[in-house]
């Protein structure tokens, strides 16, 4: 299904079963069918599950002028509007995280259930006082080191084969080309989203990755310090950057919990 934004942008979207909405947010680069090993274990428990593809991704719309994150929190909010959505969860992996951290903070009266997290810092630069940013990076060498993509693996070992199988067709149909979103990633590198978190009143898990190439999983720690009210801390182990396709079950217990918890 597919609906437009405000500023004329399809949407691509999906809604499976009926009950508790989550709402499933994909990264830089990605695509919604990555949230395949858990759309069938969030309906079997009786949610609502909606994934989307961000605009400039998958089967969405290509905005040529898309130089910051803006219109992708946007976009979340004229979706979950569109759809009427009454006070989802929101999960979201690397980028798609960045942008639940800037709905939080742009749309405050916005009611929400919970928020998840996946391995994303809300801060990427690093600094002496902040050294849990995105790899080595600083304002400085951003350009650089994202432009070349760190030249790391994201995983630790690769990701199921079931969702391999979902992923592909949609790469070859829906191409993503790196260098035509460099602008995009870099004014998501450039946020701090920090302030946001240490001010959340809604229950946050932030989700880390012991073996990601980017994230010193450490950051989650700080912000559960500074919130410690609102913000939970799990570490998976055993995982790349890619959380919730390498290490499905251990990742969708912790979400299992999580939303019976705040329902």
């Amino acid at each position: 299904m597919d609906f437009k934004t405000s500023d004329g942008i399809r949407i691509n979207y999906y809604v499976y079963g009926t009950g508790k909405p989550v709402v499933l947010i994909h990264g830089f680069g990605g695509y919604q069918q990555i949230w395949c090993l858990q759309i069938k274990n969030l309906i079997q428990q009786g949610y609502q599950v909606i994934t989307y593809d961000q605009r400039n991704h998958g089967a969405s719309t290509r905005d040529e002028q898309l130089d910051s994150i803006e219109p992708l929190i946007k976009d979340l909010y004229e979706l979950l509007n569109h759809l009427n959505v009454t006070k989802p969860f929101l999960i979201g992996h690397s980028m798609g995280a960045s942008v639940i951290y800037g709905f939080l903070s742009y749309y405050t009266d916005f009611p929400l259930s919970g928020v998840i997290a996946i391995d994303q810092s809300p801060k990427m630069f690093n600094t002496v006082q902040w050294p849990y940013g995105y790899m080595d990076i600083t304002r400085a060498s951003y350009k650089l080191k994202l432009k070349e993509h760190g030249n790391v693996r994201e995983t630790l070992n690769g990701v199921p084969s079931q969702v391999i199988s979902k992923l592909e067709p949609e790469k070859e149909m829906f191409p993503f080309i790196r260098a035509e979103n460099l602008t995009l990633l870099y004014d998501h590198a450039k946020r701090d989203w920090r302030l946001t978190l240490e001010k959340i009143n809604i229950p946050t898990l932030l989700v880390t990755a012991n073996q990601s190439p980017y994230f010193n999983g450490k950051f989650a720690d700080v912000m559960r310090q500074a919130n410690p009210q609102f913000i939970s801390h799990q570490a998976v182990d055993q995982s790349g950057h890619v959380i919730m396709a390498e290490q499905a079950n251990k990742f969708n217990k912790i979400m299992d919990n999580y939303l019976k918890e705040h329902q």
